[in-house]
C-alpha cells in the first residue's frame, strides 16, 4: 500500500524530470535561434570586415591630406612646396578674393585673403596660393598643425647655413621653371637679329656693339638645398598681378612693366611696422636672396617651417 510520503516522493521525482526536460528544451531553442547558418555568419563577418576596412581607409585618406613633402636644411625642416590651403588651422575658411576689387577691399580693411595667380586654379597646383599678410598673421593659424610661418630671423638662419644671401639664392631655386634665354654661353642679339645686311651697314647696334651676340644667362638654380623655390610672383595691393616667371613685374591695370627682376616672393611672420612686413625674394637674374619689405596688402607665396 502506497504511503503518502511515497507518493509525494514519486511525484517530486517526476516533476523534477519534467522540469529539467522543459528547461533543456528552452535552452536548446535559445541556442538554435542565436546561431544562424554558416552562410549567414560568413556574410555578417564580411560586413563587419568591410566596415573596418572602410573606416581605416577613410582615416588614411584624412591623414594623407595633411602630409607635406619636407627637406632638412641645417637644423630646420622646410616644406618643399608653397602653401595651398583655403582654411585656417581651426577650420574657418580664408576669404577667397576672386576679383581686383575684392582683393583691394580686403587689404584696405585689414582682412585676410588669398587668391590664385591670375585667378587661375591651374597655377595653384604649381605655385600654391598667394596670401596677404593679414592671413599670415591671423590668430586662427595659417600654417597647418605642426608648422609655422618662418620669422625674419629664421629666414636669415636658412640663408646663413647656405653660405649667405649672395649665394644662397641659386641653391634655393628649382632647376626648372624660371625664365631663361638658354642654359649658358651667348645668344643672338635680340635687338638686331632681324636686320638685313644693308641695314646693318648703315645702323650700328648699341646692344651688341655689332658683334651680333650677347651674353646669355639661365634663371634656373641648382636646388642643391632641396628648397625647390619657384617664381610664383605676387599680387599688388590694388589687385593687379605682377609678371610670373621672373623677368619683370607687369601691372595688368596699366599694361606697363614695373620693377624689373621680380621672381619668387615669400612672407615672413615678422612685421615691419606700421604698414609692412619682412619677406624674401629670389631673382631669376642672380643667385642672391634679397631681404624684402612688402606692404601687408600685397599677395605673396608662403613656405612653412616645421615647429
Amino acid at each position: 500500500m502506497w504511503s503518502i510520503s511515497s507518493c509525494f516522493s514519486i511525484f517530486s521525482k517526476n516533476l523534477t524530470m519534467k522540469t529539467s526536460l522543459l528547461l533543456l528544451s528552452v535552452f536548446v531553442m535559445i541556442v538554435l535561434s542565436s546561431c544562424g547558418t554558416k552562410e549567414e555568419n560568413d556574410n555578417k563577418g564580411k560586413e563587419n570586415s568591410s566596415e573596418v576596412k572602410k573606416l581605416v581607409s577613410n582615416q588614411n585618406d584624412s591623414k594623407s591630406e595633411l602630409k607635406y613633402d619636407e627637406v632638412t636644411i641645417g637644423k630646420q625642416v622646410w616644406m618643399i612646396e608653397n602653401l595651398n590651403v583655403d582654411k585656417f588651422r581651426n577650420g574657418d575658411p580664408i576669404p577667397h578674393a576672386k576679383t581686383k576689387e575684392e582683393w583691394e577691399k580686403a587689404g584696405e580693411e585689414g582682412k585676410p585673403a588669398w587668391c590664385y595667380y591670375d585667378n587661375d586654379p591651374a597655377n595653384g597646383k604649381k605655385y600654391g596660393k598667394l596670401y596677404n599678410w593679414y592671413a599670415v598673421n591671423d590668430s586662427r593659424g595659417l600654417a597647418p598643425d605642426g608648422y609655422h610661418i618662418p620669422s625674419h630671423a629664421e629666414w636669415e638662419k636658412l640663408t646663413d647655413f647656405l653660405g649667405g644671401n649672395s649665394v644662397a639664392g641659386a641653391k634655393m631655386k628649382s632647376k626648372s621653371g624660371w625664365s631663361s634665354y638658354t642654359t649658358g654661353g651667348s645668344k643672338t642679339c635680340p635687338n638686331c637679329k632681324e636686320w638685313n645686311d644693308e641695314y646693318r651697314r648703315k645702323v650700328p647696334c648699341h646692344t651688341c656693339k655689332d658683334t651680333r651676340s650677347v651674353p646669355a644667362y639661365c634663371g634656373n638654380g641648382t636646388n642643391t638645398s632641396g628648397f625647390s623655390g619657384l617664381p610664383g610672383s605676387n599680387r599688388k595691393s590694388n589687385g593687379a598681378f605682377n609678371y610670373i616667371g621672373g623677368y619683370g613685374s607687369f601691372d595688368l591695370s596699366t599694361g606697363e612693366f614695373l620693377h624689373l627682376g621680380k621672381g619668387g616672393n615669400w612672407w615672413s611672420s615678422t612685421e615691419y611696422p606700421p604698414f609692412n612686413a619682412w619677406g624674401r625674394f629670389l631673382d631669376c637674374s642672380s643667385g642672391d636672396v634679397l631681404r624684402s619689405v612688402h606692404d601687408k596688402r600685397v599677395g605673396l607665396s608662403v613656405r612653412c617651417l616645421r615647429d
